[in-house]
């Protein structure tokens, strides 16, 4: 040792991340958690709240448990259920809960998933960002743009509707509709 003061002190009170502890050399730290700790419940609800609306493919492959590749596959041959929009895939966690549920061993009644229910008749850029989850503007204008999604451009600005929004999105289902009744 060197007889500096701060020597002393730091074979006293030191702590392996650099920082200093208090004078008994005891490290103030989380307690550490046993890896066979069993977390506690959790109800359907708060499960799901902790995603958004629209689920990135990451986001399916945490909730079903199996990587993102995995996840295009299964959307691809339609066995999770997604819409292709332009070079996208747009999965609904309403849609996903309900494939889910009606996979499930323990099957429960299900209603119609309507994932536009919350939007009004005409929907804004805006809402369609919200709706498809991207960040970027330019991203719904050239989808509009190409027809990809339906919509009017009427002085100056799109308009969408809701009911033509949700015949493209019955078409660029990757599941199959009801069939039609004649």
């Amino acid at each position: 040792m060197t007889g500096d003061p701060r020597d002393t002190e730091n074979a006293r009170g030191a702590v392996s991340d650099g920082s200093r502890g208090d004078s008994s050399g005891a490290q103030h730290s989380e307690p550490e958690r046993s890896t066979h700790e069993i977390p506690e419940p959790v109800s359907e609800e708060d499960y799901w709240s902790q995603f958004p609306d629209t689920l990135t493919t990451a986001d399916v492959a945490k909730i079903i448990r199996t990587g993102a590749p995995a996840v295009r596959a299964r959307l691809r041959d339609g066995t999770i259920p997604g819409h292709r929009i332009a070079d996208s895939w747009i999965i609904f966690k309403g849609e996903i809960r309900a494939w889910l549920a009606a996979t499930s061993n323990r099957p429960r009644p299900s209603e119609p998933v309507d994932v536009l229910a919350a939007y009004p008749d005409e929907l804004s850029y805006r809402d369609l960002m919200q709706l498809f989850r991207v960040k970027y503007k330019g991203t719904i204008y050239i989808w509009l743009e190409q027809g990809h999604i339906p919509g009017s451009f009427v002085g100056g600005r799109w308009i969408v509707h809701r009911w033509q929004l949700r015949e493209r999105l019955a078409e660029t289902s990757n599941q199959p509709g009801p069939p039609d009744v004649e």
